[in-house]
């Protein structure tokens, strides 16, 4: 333990906390600094040199007293515990200039304040170690019991000051006041924890005690005290009949591996000292591998440490916050006894290296199941979010992720259910870090996966995409406040002209907006579906009479932002594809009769008309030079555009249905297969149908498609598993036809005895070019009708009951009628087809600046990853840095207009958070009070106002009366 007393701890404990709480504060400066008045800037400017000159001073004195091979000194641990424990005060004293109302509570980690507590803990408690060291040398025997009693003595005073002196107290409440009571708090503390330190240091090291006091001293340490913790949080044992969140006091350590922990590390550390050097190893490594479960109690509860004199003085129960403190001095001990007593036999290399791997059991075992749980996860992910049509599914371990799920769940921040509002302090951030990339995997789509592979029970709701919900319902799925009447479009304008370099128009769309509405607090909703061949250049948005352009940036970046200014009523515009084609502009606030104006820039290769809110709009002109030739093939971008009029002259063709069965395969569907079959069958006579040509899929978790079986009549069962995940299987059908296009297209037909427990999205418009002929998918009824649903818009809803499916509309055939590679619906509208594989987006060369061929490969590039989205993370950044290289719209981006650098700054970190992580995961929820190391800062600083609002009450209570 005196190893503390080397200047190389330095290092460790001090130079690099300061230098990371510098990294982090500079790193939160960046982002707020453009909110900041200059009082402000210069109080930050003030914390980064002193911050920096801490850490370069104690650098600079650790290789000092390293070169002239000292060891730390009384000197230094006073110097340090004043210097640091002054700083600490003064920047409580600081923290509203630092962190100014004006700066949004979401621009930074809502704990960020509460930062200098959590990073300057090592400093702290490495100083007041090296005092105790250094006033208990270890040539000289010292007695307990003054200790003790120093240490009893401070909340007895403090208990007797706030009975006798406070009430007769009347030097005023001033500033001055304050001051002195947070100095007493400050002293009386370190003064507390100091003596009972010293005094169980000495008592850990006493030769003369006899083994039983000696035995009972340690089982009351390392059993009772640490179990009797562990109930007491736990609600186990209830303390005045009351008991405490689900979540413990200070965290869940409600399983059964907390208590066995504690059981066994007791036993190691009660265990006599074999004779044997071998058998002393073994109990030696022991020792070493339960260390790390010491240390990260001691971890855990040395924030609140401050509060335990407190909690002595007012609850009698505060030893129980002391118990790690001195479980870690007893244990440190009893590995330093084992060391000095194995040295001369094992060698010093050789035990050291023995020690670091057996303390890296507990860590590494953590580590490595975390780790599993994020290949598992993030399997389950890949299934479900970037599938692999044409191959066969990777194996998901159903156990394993519904483990993998719960434990999610448990990690996720549960707010108000502890004191450190983690389930798990420190470990819950590890978890979330080393699982979820620091982001978040929302309620929504833990309850898919548990429906996709645990077959839980359905919501029967669809789940569209990241989106803002109109109803302004927070992220977290908590009501919002109640929207106010929407604003309205009071004009629409357009400005073109034609490009004659890239061969499109370049047009300019125009909104006036008013809120006719007294209400203040408006947002205004609209979409605008744009037709093939048009897309997106630059958006605006005028705020306080200025033009602010749009910033083009991950979608679910830019949504989360848009949410959090949205809450703050500040003033964003968020451009955004919703599904298909089809645009969704929001623009937030509108205050009671105001009129506000956006536009958006389209480039499109003809003219055209756009409509929005029942407006009407002309895009262009016809004119020479304007006209596109026989066709644009565009063979660098990946595919071909066709006009209405190039697309009208092509052969129109009628390809010949048939029957493609998914069937529900979900568990609770056993023995149903007798019945499915029959009804398949009387469906495949129908007139016009090839019964050869039918196929059927085997739909739960996975989709199985296969022919037209020949099944005997007394074969009933078929193989069940997870739940009727009909998403998956319509999307990899007419995935799988497109890619393969023959004279025959696939009537999807649906066959299930409860098709309200299918899994389906809000829309499959995103596919709408693998459906040419219909956009409608059936329901096979017992009775042998067939229900229609919308391939559109919400599938999981009815729409008419016929006898059989409609009629499909004929298609045209490009580039011929026979032979033809893609098939187009006969809508009389401009058509983009996907002519070869699309280059790479990384060939700068092919992809120029708001051009409208970038803009043919952009789309090509998504319609190629919307048919293979097991390329995923690479082909997804692809496609987003694409978009930001050319300025143009794409489904994974989104326009975003703000207000001031701050929010661009933050825009920018959120948006970098989002792009190293799995696509499936989302942006994370504000964080409060995450570690429990934020409570020491809160002891220190909070004791102002706590005595404040105490010493007035005691002064007015007798005054008063």
């Amino acid at each position: 333990m005196r190893t503390l007393l080397n200047p190389r701890w330095l290092w460790l404990l001090n130079t690099l906390p300061v230098a990371l709480l510098l990294l982090f504060f500079w790193a939160e400066y960046n982002v707020i600094q453009s909110l900041l008045e200059p009082a402000s800037r210069l109080a930050w400017h003030w914390l980064g040199a002193v911050l920096l000159g801490l850490s370069v001073v104690h650098a600079a004195y650790a290789r000092w007293l390293a070169a002239r091979r000292r060891q730390l000194s009384t000197g230094y641990a006073l110097g340090a515990l004043g210097i640091y424990i002054v700083g600490l005060y003064v920047y409580g004293t600081q923290l509203q200039q630092l962190f100014p109302s004006a700066v949004p509570r979401w621009m930074v980690p809502a704990d960020l304040p509460l930062y200098a507590g959590t990073f300057l803990m090592p400093t702290l408690a490495h100083a007041a170690a090296v005092l105790v060291l250094c006033l208990t040398p270890e040539n000289r025997e010292f007695k307990v019991l003054p200790n003790f009693g120093a240490a009893l003595a401070v909340p007895a005073v403090w208990y007797l000051f706030a009975q006798l002196v406070m009430p007769m107290w009347h030097y005023g409440s001033g500033p001055v006041a304050q001051h002195v009571l947070v100095v007493l708090l400050i002293t009386g503390t370190l003064l507390f924890l100091l003596a009972l330190s010293r005094g169980v240091y000495i008592l850990a090291r006493q030769r003369t005690a006899t083994k039983t006091f000696r035995w009972v001293g340690l089982l009351l340490v390392a059993g009772v005290l640490p179990l009797l913790g562990l109930a007491i949080n736990n609600g186990d044992l209830r303390m005045g009949g009351s008991g405490w969140s689900e979540s413990g006091i200070f965290g869940d350590f409600s399983g059964p591996w907390w208590y066995g922990l504690a059981v066994l590390n007791a036993a190691l550390l009660l265990c006599p000292n074999p004779a044997g050097s071998h058998a002393r190893l073994v109990l030696f490594l022991g020792r070493a591998a339960l260390f790390g479960y010491t240390l990260y109690f001691f971890l855990v509860f040395l924030p609140f440490l401050p509060l335990s004199v407190v909690a002595v003085a007012a609850l009698g129960a505060g030893f129980l916050l002391l118990a790690p403190l001195v479980l870690f001095i007893v244990h440190v001990r009893v590995l330093s006894q084992d060391y000095a007593r194995l040295r001369p036999r094992f060698g010093r290399r050789s035990l050291l290296m023995g020690l670091l791997a057996a303390g890296a059991v507990l860590p590494l075992a953590v580590a490595g199941q975390y780790v599993w749980h994020r290949a598992t996860l993030h399997r389950a992910l890949d299934y479900v979010y970037l599938p692999e049509y044409f191959q066969p599914m990777a194996t998901v371990d159903t156990a394993a992720l519904s483990v993998v799920l719960g434990t999610v769940r448990h990690h996720k921040t549960n707010r108000g259910t502890s004191i450190t509002g983690a389930r798990l302090p420190y470990l819950s951030s590890f978890y979330n870090w080393l699982v979820l990339d620091n982001l978040t995997l929302p309620e929504s789509k833990l309850e898919l996966l548990e429906e996709v592979f645990l077959a839980a029970t359905p919501a029967n709701q669809p789940r569209p995409e990241t989106e803002i919900p109109a109803d302004l319902t927070q992220a977290d799925g908590q009501p919002g406040p109640t929207a106010p009447s929407l604003p309205r479009l009071t004009k629409l304008a357009a400005r073109s002209r034609y490009d004659a370099r890239q061969q499109a128009w370049v047009s300019w769309v125009d909104l006036t907006i008013l809120n006719p509405d007294s209400a203040d607090i408006a947002e205004y909703t609209t979409q605008l579906t744009l037709p093939a061949g048009c897309f997106v250049s630059n958006y605006y948005l005028d705020m306080e009479g200025r033009r602010e352009f749009g910033i083009l940036a991950e979608k679910r970046a830019a949504t989360w932002i848009y949410r959090q200014i949205r809450n703050e009523n500040r003033d964003p515009g968020l451009l955004t594809y919703k599904y298909g084609n089809e645009l969704e502009l929001r623009v937030f606030p509108f205050a009671a009769g105001e009129v506000r104006r956006t536009g958006l820039e389209l480039l499109h290769p003809e003219p055209l008309t756009l409509q929005l809110d029942g407006q009407l709009v002309q895009l262009g002109e016809a004119r020479r030079g304007a006209t596109l030739p026989a066709e644009v093939n565009l063979l660098s971008a990946g595919a071909t555009y066709l006009s209405a009029a190039q697309k009208a002259a092509l052969p129109v063709v009628r390809r010949q249905p048939y029957y493609h069965f998914l069937v529900d395969n979900s568990v609770g569907q056993q023995g149903a297969w007798s019945t499915y079959r029959d009804m398949m069958a009387t469906a495949v006579r129908s007139p016009g149908l090839d019964e050869k040509t039918t196929k059927y899929s085997l739909v739960g978790s996975r989709t199985t498609s296969l022919r037209w079986p020949e099944v005997s009549p007394g074969e009933t069962r078929m193989p069940v598993e997870g739940g009727f995940y009909l998403d998956r299987a319509i999307r990899q059908t007419l995935v799988r036809a497109a890619e393969t296009p023959v004279p025959r297209y696939p009537v999807l037909v649906v066959v299930s005895a409860d098709f309200e427990r299918a899994i389906l999205p809000t829309d499959f418009a995103d596919l709408r070019h693998a459906f040419p002929e219909s956009a409608l998918f059936y329901e096979l009824r017992p009775d042998g009708r067939f229900v229609a649903h919308s391939l559109l818009r919400d599938p999981a809803a009815p729409l008419d009951t016929l006898a059989a499916p409609a009629a499909a509309s004929p298609v045209v055939a490009w580039p011929y009628a026979k032979n033809a590679t893609t098939y187009l619906p006969a809508n009389g509208q401009p058509d983009l087809v996907l002519s070869n594989m699309p280059v790479s987006t990384k060939q700068p060369t092919t992809l120029a600046t708001r051009n409208w061929r970038s803009g043919v490969a952009l789309q090509a590039q998504w319609r190629h990853q919307l048919h293979h989205p097991e390329t995923g993370a690479a082909a997804g950044h692809q496609l987003v840095e694409a978009s930001f290289r050319t300025g143009l719209l794409t489904p994974l981006t989104a326009y975003l207009a703000l207000e001031n650098d701050a929010q661009k700054a933050a825009l920018r970190r959120k948006q970098a958070e989002l792009l190293n992580g799995h696509a499936a995961l989302e942006a994370a929820e504000d964080q409060r009070m995450s570690e429990p190391s934020n409570w020491l800062l809160l002891a220190l600083l909070g004791a102002a106002l706590a005595g404040r609002g105490w010493w007035r009450h005691r002064r007015l209570g007798p005054a008063a009366a």
